[in-house]
């Protein structure tokens, strides 16, 4: 890292933060190359662990940069870092150097084509045979939406002509993403890929819903283009026109996310499972992230192979209690099932099986294949999209 001291406020120590993700992804720091290597966000912390530099001589651009990486990293994780207001705002003060604030914007660009499915399970691709089947939609690219969004809001105090283009340049990247995540899900819309679409909704009701956030943290006004063009895509199908954005499919796939299936909704589904917080197991390994609820079998299947397996499932079990009408842990649970059947059986796990069965039709939903489950959501999920597009003059 860069040595010199910098006059610019900012929050959590470096070796704080990086013990914070050491904590909830230890993975990370195993010895020797894996599938981290050569991805930037681990690179830096890997590098930044293993020197002997103190915290007070990392200058602004590298502190930005160990915030963003750590963000990135974490944010799908059981205990991600709390560095959010950092890097969307409190990192581009006033009188930041130009010089410093454009290298920041460049890592904030670079960053939007980094593998997230490293350390995301909560993704979704394409559908096959289009142009989109290899590319990927995630929650982390809202992530990327919000440091862009303040990269973007910052450079509106300067003046300098590098400015105003990195500027323009950070609206045209966004713009570019906002048409990816439509073409996506259009292609899984086309393809009536219920289960592909629903998980798309949750991605794209959390990005646009978090790109919104920021650009009311940072005031943008009424006639802002970025605002003007973005503001309230997955909640409003049409512009302060009257026209329509984006053929109306982000609307669409905000009003999905909203709408109930069997009682429950992928917005109820998709909560923050702090319940999950506490199983160290679940930090084992980066295939034990959670994935997009409420399609939990094969995230079960692979947690029942983890060494503390018997205590996921009653931290599930319990977690699944406290839920009621919901689905996605009982899922998780059957996943486990499929590959432990013991589980109903064992001492240490009988009593969470009793309790969890307990509760009116838990037991349907253990019982269940996976293959019926999805096809199920899947189906009511294009239903709902041949329904949903009638409700958009009311929205105006």
């Amino acid at each position: 890292m860069t040595k010199g001291k910098t006059p610019f406020p900012r929050g959590i120590a470096p070796d704080l933060l990086v013990s914070q993700v050491r904590n909830t992804m230890p993975y990370l720091f195993a010895a020797g190359p894996d599938a981290f290597t050569g991805f930037p966000p681990a690179d830096r912390l890997r590098a930044y662990a293993a020197s002997s530099v103190p915290d007070e001589v990392a200058d602004h651009f590298d502190y930005f940069a160990l915030c963003l990486s750590s963000h990135y990293l974490s944010c799908g994780t059981p205990v991600p870092t709390d560095v959010d207001n950092q890097i969307r705002q409190k990192l581009w003060p006033a009188g930041l150097p130009l010089e410093t604030a454009l290298a920041m914007a460049d890592f904030v660009l670079a960053s939007r084509k980094w593998d997230f499915t490293l350390v995301s399970t909560r993704f979704v691709r394409g559908a096959k045979g289009t142009p989109w089947e290899r590319e990927t939609l995630s929650g982390h690219l809202g992530e990327w939406f919000t440091v862009a969004c303040g990269a973007y809001g910052a450079f509106g105090r300067y003046a300098d002509p590098a400015a105003v283009a990195k500027r323009e340049e950070l609206r045209a990247a966004i713009g570019d993403e906002v048409n990816r995540h439509s073409e996506i899900f259009g292609s899984l819309w086309r393809a009536k890929d219920g289960v592909g679409c629903l998980k798309a909704s949750a991605s794209i009701a959390h990005n646009f819903g978090d790109l919104d956030r920021v650009m009311d943290m940072w005031e943008l006004g009424p006639g802002d283009p970025l605002r003007l063009a973005y503001y309230k895509l997955g909640a409003k199908p049409f512009d302060t026109e009257g026209k329509l954005r984006h053929l109306g499919r982000l609307w669409v796939a905000g009003e999905l996310y909203k709408s109930k299936i069997d009682g429950s909704s992928m917005a109820i589904e998709n909560h923050r499972h702090f319940a999950l917080r506490k199983p160290r197991g679940l930090r084992a390994r980066a295939e034990f992230v959670v994935p997009t609820a409420p399609f939990f079998d094969a995230w079960g299947e692979a947690i029942a192979g983890a060494e503390d397996a018997p205590e996921l499932f009653v931290a599930l079990a319990d977690a699944w209690t406290k839920q009621p009408g919901t689905f996605a842990y009982g899922r998780g649970l059957a996943g486990m099932l499929a590959r432990r059947p013991e589980f109903r059986e064992l001492p240490e796990t009988k009593p969470a099986y009793a309790d969890a069965v307990a509760a009116p039709g838990t037991r349907a939903i253990l019982e269940t294949s996976r293959a019926v489950f999805e096809r199920r959501w899947g189906e009511e999920a294009i239903r709902l999209m041949e329904d949903i597009p009638s409700r958009a003059d009311a929205s105006k």
